[in-house]
């Protein structure tokens, strides 16, 4: 990315205040010796209010190459977006928008990263412990577990959902929370619950249904540790925040603004 062209990129959410994001990016713009670069916050409430957030923004003088989308925006931002990459498209949910310029008209493209950075998650928590990672079971459905179920399909690591207190896959069926639990089973909680600042909410899940052979990850990342990572490690289950997802996701993303960087 040349150091002539100033350029801001950015994270749309809400809330927004707490991220890493900002951090993250400054730092991909000192190693690159970009000093003309700015991230901002973009706090968006409704996602109704998308269109004429875009449009202030674009007319704006330092140009918008793009913006990471963070909850609970990353599937209602897609009717606004123009194109979406097939892995996106795939998982249904967005995370990085490219901001496409050509005689002054724009295009809007939508990107999933949080597969790349779930997947290399996945990698730390299967050489955490001896034994392979036997299923997984996702707390929540909204727009981060799209990606996380993607990247288990992708490693033939089977899945099911507990969300809202059921099993939403097996509607049918007992919603007795030990029918999916094995040995060996990878835990992934993906909803906001634990964020700061309500940081001592958490999941309703019993401490007997958890296992020292057990695995979490915690896709929260502010605070450090959850209340849900705390009550699994009382456990001497194996845990892990949304740190190392951020991090990886976030090396993708700045790959497509730096490809996306135009004159």
């Amino acid at each position: 990315m040349p150091e002539q062209h100033s350029i801001r990129l950015g994270l749309l959410g809400h809330p927004v205040s707490h991220s890493k994001s900002p951090e993250i990016f400054n730092r991909f713009f000192a190693e690159s010796g970009l000093t003309r670069c700015r991230y901002e916050l973009f706090d968006l409430n409704d996602i109704a209010d998308f269109p004429s957030f875009i449009r202030k923004e674009l007319d704006r003088d330092l140009p918008l190459r793009g913006f990471n989308v963070t909850v609970p925006h990353k599937v209602d931002i897609i009717p606004y977006l123009d194109q979406l990459s097939a892995e996106a498209r795939a998982v249904g949910a967005v995370n990085t928008v490219l901001v496409v310029e050509s005689n002054k008209q724009y295009q809007l493209l939508g990107h999933n990263t949080d597969v790349i950075g779930f997947s290399q998650s996945i990698h730390e928590a299967q050489s955490a412990l001896q034994n392979p990672i036997s299923n997984a079971i996702i707390f929540g459905n909204g727009g981060s577990a799209q990606a996380v179920k993607y990247a288990l399909q992708n490693q033939n690591i089977p899945f099911h959902i507990w969300h809202r207190n059921r099993w939403i896959n097996e509607a049918h069926e007992s919603q007795d929370r030990e029918k999916y639990i094995q040995a060996n089973t990878l835990f992934v909680h993906t909803t906001p619950l634990g964020m700061w600042p309500n940081t001592e909410t958490a999941i309703e899940w019993p401490a007997n249904l958890i296992a020292p052979t057990h695995r979490l990850i915690d896709l929260v990342y502010n605070p450090s540790e959850t209340a849900l990572m705390k009550r699994f490690a009382n456990q001497g289950a194996w845990v892990m925040n949304g740190a190392y997802m951020l991090e990886q996701q976030a090396v993708a993303a700045w790959m497509l603004f730096c490809d996306n960087n135009q004159p």
